[in-house]
């Protein structure tokens, strides 16, 4: 089947799991069908509106969507009939961003060395030196109390109970790094490798706490080599479209804190659908 001929279905994001990013996250997911439609048949729905879609009548899926509901349709359409959905519905919904975190400290890939997945309980406390950081472990951040930075123990047990009243039943507790704080962005399979310091001018930040890491002194880091860590990231968790945080420390040294699928690519957006497009061709 010749790649004009191939029909594609677009799902878009739900304005929930978009906190403060709900025209970005539009701007890049219509950029990429712009981009599709020039060599293929591009269908485009929500996630909110995703009802009865018939997609067996599809060949190919991209999809920012992130409801268990889209997901675990989108799943079993992988599984049963071969569907190729980017990114892979069936690996978002069986790694939680715990998992994601304990998939990366047994591969060995540079992630914070103080790092655990424990249950939030009032008594839960804590066993490394503070600062420290406190995120959810089920879904990625969708309000400011997802991600908690502490400084002392009082803070720490406020914040543990702060997610156990939310019935969130793992937590992911990292040291505080310092250094540079970074965020790339890339598309496995393809040279595209971007990275910018969300605290300088025209960078952009959900919540604010990318202050914590001061302003970005650029120390020198192999950008070639992160790239290959984020590629590698990318092919354990099946996230083909890619976004995430790392710290440059003053040695150079890069770890990675935050890894996620289908980020809105605000500040390389038009190099992004371009690469994002050009894999999507490559499948075909």
């Amino acid at each position: 089947m010749s790649m004009t001929s191939k029909k594609i279905l677009g799902i878009s994001r739900s304005t929930q799991f978009s906190p403060h990013s709900e025209d970005r996250d539009a701007a890049i997911f219509a950029a990429v069908a712009s981009r599709l439609s020039r060599f293929a048949d591009v269908s485009i729905i929500s996630e909110d509106l995703f009802i009865a879609v018939e997609l067996s009548e599809f060949d190919l899926v991209f999809s920012m969507a992130r409801g268990r509901g889209v997901l675990e349709c989108l799943a079993k359409a992988e599984r049963e009939e071969g569907l190729v959905v980017i990114n892979s519905a069936e690996h978002l919904l069986n790694l939680s961003r715990a998992g994601i975190a304990s998939v990366f400290k047994e591969n060995n890939l540079p992630v914070p060395n103080n790092l655990m997945v424990i249950k939030p309980t009032a008594e839960t406390k804590a066993s490394m030196n503070f600062p420290l950081w406190i995120k959810r472990g089920d879904n990625c951040a969708q309000k400011q109390g997802d991600v908690q930075f502490v400084d002392d123990e009082t803070q720490f047990e406020l914040a543990m109970k702060d997610f156990a009243d939310r019935g969130i039943e793992q937590v992911i507790v990292e040291e505080h790094l310092e250094g540079d704080l970074i965020k790339f962005y890339g598309v496995e399979g393809t040279p595209f490798f971007y990275t910018t310091y969300p605290t300088e001018k025209g960078g952009f930040s959900k919540f604010g706490l990318e202050e914590q890491n001061g302003v970005p002194q650029h120390f020198c880091f192999d950008v070639e080599k992160l790239k290959r860590e984020a590629d590698h990231a990318a092919q354990l968790t099946g996230m083909m479209v890619y976004g995430g945080d790392a710290v440059i420390t003053a040695e150079g040294s890069v770890h990675i804190i935050d890894f996620n699928d289908w980020p809105s690519f605000a500040a390389c957006r038009k190099e992004a659908a371009k690469a994002i497009a050009n894999r999507i061709k490559l499948l075909g």
